[in-house]
């Protein structure tokens, strides 16, 4: 996942953090993946420790590698996302079908679920970047 998709999805997340949070204060100035994703971890915010750590494991398996690795990246987002939505959840059932990641952040934002349309959108324009 390249650094400007991970520093779209941290202020993503900090949008949803106290601003007590040890976390949200490691965000806002601007410490590493680690410290945050440790953080995270301490404070229970789980969804935002895994999305680093595999940040973190993708960045030191050779820096950048490539569409396929970003897709994975963002498809595991998506997993992880959909274990918390409710059942009667439009997002949640596109998940479960496979939909495309525009219908997803499309159905996410009209639920108000603007982390997830956030990152999907962020991760569309990526590739329509790259394969342009």
């Amino acid at each position: 996942m390249e650094m400007k998709n991970i520093e779209s999805l941290l202020r993503s997340f900090r949008e949803d953090l106290p601003d007590a949070s040890k976390t949200a204060a490691a965000l806002d100035r601007g410490a590493s993946l680690e410290e945050i994703s440790e953080l995270a971890e301490e404070e229970g915010f789980h969804k935002l420790a895994s999305v680093l750590f595999e940040a973190e494991q993708e960045a030191l398996r050779e820096g950048v590698e490539g569409a396929d690795d970003q897709l994975a990246a963002v498809d595991d987002f998506i997993r992880l996302q959909r274990q918390d939505l409710p059942e009667g959840s439009k997002t949640a059932a596109a998940i479960d079908r496979g939909a495309s990641w525009e219908e997803i952040s499309e159905l996410a934002e009209e639920e108000g679920l603007h982390q997830i349309a956030s990152v999907l959108f962020e991760a569309e324009q990526e590739r329509l970047r790259t394969t342009s």
